[in-house]
């Protein structure tokens, strides 16, 4: 049976932007192959990101790690972060740990999203220790408060990946 994921992201470059649509869960599953697709883009010259989470359902620590590592790449290249159509959960989500600063979340009308294509997922990385390490290192960086939230899972993580089982 083959069963379409209900968690998936869709892009596109247009117009000098970099556009990203979330459905279902912002999750660590998604989180590399939205790092992917961003890293790309930013190696062709945009520096600019537009995630449009409308149909985005919950994010998770790891996906913000995401983002946020994202905002601070783009930062020292004059490049930017902007999060459309925010529920109030995930505005919450993100204000809690300190990442209205780092990245734009406008609550006026947004301009109509060009035409996306599925993102195929990356393979290998989608689960790995090493990208939920990096993405929750960039929670700490982007806002420091963020570190005894996070430490415990950053040492396990460290852990993981130097002794792996």
């Amino acid at each position: 049976m083959n069963t379409v994921p209900s968690d998936f992201l869709e892009g596109a470059t247009q117009g000098g932007l970099i556009w990203v649509r979330v459905t279902g869960r912002g999750n660590f599953k998604l989180g590399p192959t939205l790092k992917a697709f961003v890293v790309s883009a930013i190696q062709r010259g945009y520096r600019r990101l537009r995630v449009d989470l409308e149909g985005c359902t919950a994010l998770d620590s790891t996906f913000m790690g995401v983002l946020a590592g994202l905002a601070l790449h783009l930062k020292p290249l004059n490049g930017s972060v902007q999060l459309l159509r925010l529920s109030a959960q995930n505005r919450n989500a993100l204000t809690t740990l300190g990442l209205q600063a780092l990245l734009a979340m406008p609550t006026a009308d947004v301009p109509s999203t060009p035409t996306l294509q599925r993102l195929d997922p990356t393979p290998d990385l989608a689960a790995s220790a090493a990208s939920i390490l990096a993405a929750h290192a960039n929670l700490i960086a982007a806002a420091p408060e963020n570190r005894p939230r996070f430490s415990e899972l950053v040492t396990q993580l460290k852990d993981e990946i130097e002794h792996p089982h």
